[in-house]
C-alpha cells in the first residue's frame, strides 16, 4: 500500500475518475488502482501528475520512506529530461520554419526586381500573403503535425502545458 493524495487532488479539480484516466491516458481501472494505494510505474505517476496539473512529488504525502523518495526523484529526472529534449526538438523546428520563411520571402524579393510588368503584381501578392499566412501555418503545423510526433516520442509531457516552452 502507497499513500497517496491522487484523490483528493482529483476531487479538488472536480474530475471523475473517468476525465482523469482520459487526460492521463490511462484506463480507469489504472487510476482506482492508484486511489487505493497501489504502485505504479513511474511513467503513469508522471501521467497522472500531468493530467492533474501537479509534479510527481505532490501526489504523495511527505515521505520519510527512502524508497518513495527516490522513486519521486527518478520519476522527476525523467520528466524533466523528456520535457528538455522536447523543447530543443520543438525549438529546432521554430529555427527551421524561420529559416525557410526568411529564404523563401528575400528570393521572393529577388524575383521582384528580376521580372517586368504584371508578374512584378503577382510577386508583390505573393509577398505580402507570405506576410500574412506565416503565423496561422506555424500553428497549424504545430497543432497537427509537430505536437503528435513530439507526445508520441515524449509520452511524460503529453499532458503538460509547458511542453513546448516558451513561445
Amino acid at each position: 500500500m502507497v499513500k497517496n493524495k491522487i484523490k483528493q487532488l482529483r476531487m479538488a479539480k472536480r474530475m471523475s475518475q473517468e476525465q482523469l484516466a482520459e487526460k492521463a491516458q490511462v484506463s480507469v481501472r489504472t487510476i482506482q488502482r492508484l486511489e487505493a494505494g497501489e504502485d505504479a510505474s513511474i511513467s503513469t505517476l508522471n501521467l497522472v501528475a500531468g493530467a492533474l496539473g501537479v509534479e510527481v512529488g505532490d501526489l504523495f504525502p511527505t515521505s520519510n520512506s527512502e524508497q518513495q523518495a527516490d522513486k519521486i526523484q527518478n520519476a522527476a529526472d525523467q520528466l524533466h529530461y523528456q520535457l528538455d529534449a522536447r523543447h530543443d526538438e520543438y525549438h529546432l523546428f521554430k529555427k527551421l520554419f524561420n529559416a525557410i520563411y526568411i529564404i523563401c520571402m528575400l528570393a521572393l524579393g529577388a524575383v521582384y526586381f528580376a521580372v517586368a510588368g504584371a508578374l512584378r503584381w503577382v510577386i508583390v501578392f505573393l509577398w505580402v500573403g507570405g506576410w500574412i499566412i506565416m503565423s496561422p501555418l506555424k500553428k497549424w503545423l504545430v497543432i497537427q503535425k509537430i505536437n503528435p510526433k513530439l507526445d508520441a516520442k515524449y509520452p511524460l509531457t503529453v499532458n503538460r502545458v509547458d511542453k513546448n516552452g516558451s513561445d
